[in-house]
């Protein structure tokens, strides 16, 4: 389960791979400020009906995951963000 204290912590990223049944993968990372640092792995999330067991809840409805192989797209664009913002902030540091 992802938590984070002032932005440091574990936080679920991205939203890939939708499939007809309404689930779609998701990864969590490591993240330190909200930006991703670390992948610490992927799963498809479905959504169940009430009578089903769920491992977490969110917004009221009920959810179940499956451990998958890391997504990699999420793994570009995670990095991509961090790296991008670094990049930003050196650039301004510059002037």
């Amino acid at each position: 389960m992802a938590f984070t204290i002032n932005g440091c912590g574990t936080t679920f990223y991205g939203s890939a791979d939708p499939h007809p049944d309404g689930s779609y993968v998701v990864t969590t990372w490591a993240v330190f400020v909200y930006l991703p640092l670390i992948p610490l792995g992927s799963m498809r999330v479905l959504p169940v009906s009430q009578d089903h067991l769920a491992w977490y809840k969110r917004s009221g409805q009920q959810y179940r995951s499956i451990k998958v192989p890391l997504h990699m797209a999420h793994l570009w664009k995670g990095w991509g963000v961090t790296f991008g913002l670094f990049l930003l902030l050196a650039m301004a540091g510059r002037h």
